[in-house]
């Protein structure tokens, strides 16, 4: 039998599920997910209007239909609609909650934390004052916010005595310049995170690999309302810190005996399922491309490969350095098309792309609504060890692991595919209007859900429940 099982088919463990039970777990016990109820197909108008071969879009990046905020939506609003879906599914009350950490980098202060308003608009539903023994921080470092927040308050909840939980948020407006590169990428939502002991989806095995390096690759300058894009740039430094993070966390899990691969083994047999962010779809496969090659190299599968694709370029067999490293990115290339690398991408990775392809990025929550794609779509089991890859850029990567636990059958199911069908198509016209800001009416009248009301004299913003 070919070796390559370890990566195409149930991962290995080399501790079992219930050694994380033998302490108290710390974890995901619950996700939920916003996303506007407008889109915009990438194809037809779209496409026509920007001079793309749809096929470019749909193929070459991975996006079918990008998510649009209407005029009365922005990440506060859907940060309070996705953490109201949770309290509801959880059925939690105000007082069971003691922090609300927020990641996003559609900020609608440059001071107060839109946990804040975020917290004013669930008052309006539960009662004056009913958040106010919670704290709420916001965290900004790109599209790896939510991650550190996540990690920070993983270690809250572990220290927690009350019985209290904590709630973790996602919330961003993905927004490019109208005609640019990154245009067709866009996409907006939230995803909210409910944390506490013994979850009953995703127990964390607090190991943390993560890599920081000082980068341009993507930055939004003070008062500018989009990205400052350097495209290949962003790619290779998304590449090198999830390499980076990645190694230190194989060190660190290796240290804790948590994960020890024996010979002819490597840390990615180890997962079931690899969840990276998702700035689109495509830029995954060249992430897990990046990994299983890194990994691979020097194990007794490695020939297979080679016996698929050539024996790997070396530095020796080139005239110069610029030579060696075109080599060696064409190498790469064909070792993503080789039937080695894509049968275990679509056993560990694909399944995570679903809703972003119908959504388009939203950047600090993408990674989770990757976790979200593979619990609807019934891919996750008990025991499955599942990988996380989250990237910033700036730039800054953070690894880390968590398994799927016994009970996490009995979460309900959010029924997201039939929410994104039922969405309106909103014309292009309508949809760049939106974008400049021109729009003042919504496109759908704000209906059961909080909706931005006013934007007073002093620049203040004011939410209200729309009945």
């Amino acid at each position: 039998m070919s070796r390559f099982s370890g990566d195409t088919a149930t991962a290995k463990t080399s501790q079992p599920p219930e050694t994380v039970s033998r302490r108290e777990a710390v974890g995901i016990d619950d996700i939920s997910v916003y996303i506007p109820k407008l889109y915009l197909p990438v194809t037809g108008e779209f496409a026509t209007s920007r001079g793309i071969d749809p096929a470019k879009l749909t193929r070459g990046i991975g996006i079918e239909r990008m998510a649009v905020p209407d005029a009365h939506e922005d990440a506060a609003t859907m940060a309070a609609m996705s953490l109201l879906e949770l309290m509801r599914r959880s059925d939690l009350k105000p007082e069971d909650i003691g922090k609300i950490y927020v990641g996003t980098e559609s900020a609608v202060d440059e001071a107060k934390a839109l946990g804040t308003y975020v917290i004013g608009m669930l008052e309006q539903i539960y009662g004056a004052g009913s958040f106010q023994d919670c704290s709420t921080v916001e965290f900004k470092s790109a599209c790896i916010g939510t991650t550190q927040a996540l990690e920070a308050l993983c270690y809250w909840v572990a220290a927690e005595d009350e019985g209290k939980v904590g709630i973790v948020i996602a919330s961003d407006v993905a927004k490019y310049p109208l005609r640019s590169a990154g245009e067709y990428t866009q996409g907006a939502g939230s995803v909210s995170l409910l944390l506490k002991k013994n979850p009953r989806l995703i127990a964390l095995e607090g190991i943390f690999g993560s890599f920081t390096r000082d980068e341009n690759d993507f930055f939004r300058p003070m008062g500018a309302t989009t990205a400052v894009v350097n495209g290949k740039h962003s790619n290779q430094c998304y590449l090198d810190a999830m390499q980076g993070a990645f190694d230190a966390f194989a060190a660190k899990a290796k240290r804790k005996g948590t994960i020890v691969p024996q010979d002819g083994e490597c840390v990615t047999d180890f997962f079931s399922h690899l969840l990276f962010h998702i700035p689109y779809p495509r830029m995954v496969e060249y992430a897990s491309a990046a990994i299983f090659e890194h990994y691979w190299q020097g194990l007794a599968r490695w020939k297979e490969v080679e016996t698929e694709i050539g024996a790997e370029p070396k530095a020796g067999d080139c005239e110069s350095a610029d030579q060696f490293l075109a080599a060696k990115s064409d190498y790469s290339r064909r070792f993503a098309k080789s039937k080695h690398f894509l049968d275990a991408f679509k056993s560990k990775v694909l399944d995570t792309t679903a809703f972003s392809r119908l959504v388009g990025n939203i950047y600090t929550g993408s990674i989770y609504l990757g976790l979200a794609s593979l619990i609807e779509q019934e891919r996750i089991k008990s025991g499955d060890r599942l990988c996380f890859g989250a990237y910033g850029s700036g730039c800054s990567a953070l690894v880390f692991s968590g398994l799927v636990q016994p009970k996490f059958a009995s979460v309900p199911k959010r029924d997201i595919f039939r929410r994104l069908d039922s969405r309106t198509l909103v014309p292009l016209a309508d949809y760049e209007r939106l974008h400049e800001g021109l729009k003042e009416k919504s496109i759908i009248a704000p209906s059961q859900e909080f909706a931005l009301i006013e934007i007073d004299h002093q620049g203040y913003r004011h939410y209200g429940w729309m009945c």
